[in-house]
């Protein structure tokens, strides 16, 4: 689980949450607000991945202040579930997430408009074109 920030503020919003599960490589972008903090990024993760699902038996992340504070380290061990964080300055440690946000990033360069305002309409489009690819390790679609 990572976050791509800096993208330009649409309303509040102004980055996207990538969970990816690792068996099946499916990943759902989150479109979030620009400043999201520990409690809305887990209000989120539970709106989008947790409801669908269900509770991972472990996450990979990076160090980030809104994956390290209490609050997910308490959530998680309350549900039972592992919160594991990727080396300081090796995110190759969560390689998969790294590769769709490169990715993502590179479709949202290709196809949003000048003004850069409709990234949020085009997240959807560009979650379904990365479904249907094929994993090269799996050989399989997310379809």
């Amino acid at each position: 689980m990572d976050y791509i920030s800096g993208l330009p503020k649409v309303g509040d919003l102004g980055s996207i949450i990538v969970v990816v599960d690792r068996l099946s490589k499916y990943a759902t972008f989150i479109v979030a607000p620009k400043y999201v903090t520990a409690e809305g990024t887990a209000h989120l993760f539970f709106k989008h991945i947790v409801k669908y699902w269900g509770l991972p038996k472990d996450i990979v992340s990076d160090r980030d202040s809104r994956f390290t504070c209490v609050l997910w380290t308490e959530l998680f061990k309350i549900l039972g579930s592992k919160l594991s964080m990727s080396s300081s300055y090796h995110p190759q440690s969560d390689g998969q997430t790294e590769r769709f946000n490169s990715m993502l990033e590179e479709y949202l360069q290709h196809f949003v408009r000048g003004t850069q305002k409709d990234w949020v309409k085009l997240l959807d489009v560009a979650q379904l074109c990365f479904k249907a690819q094929k994993s090269s390790s799996t050989n399989k679609s997310a379809f």
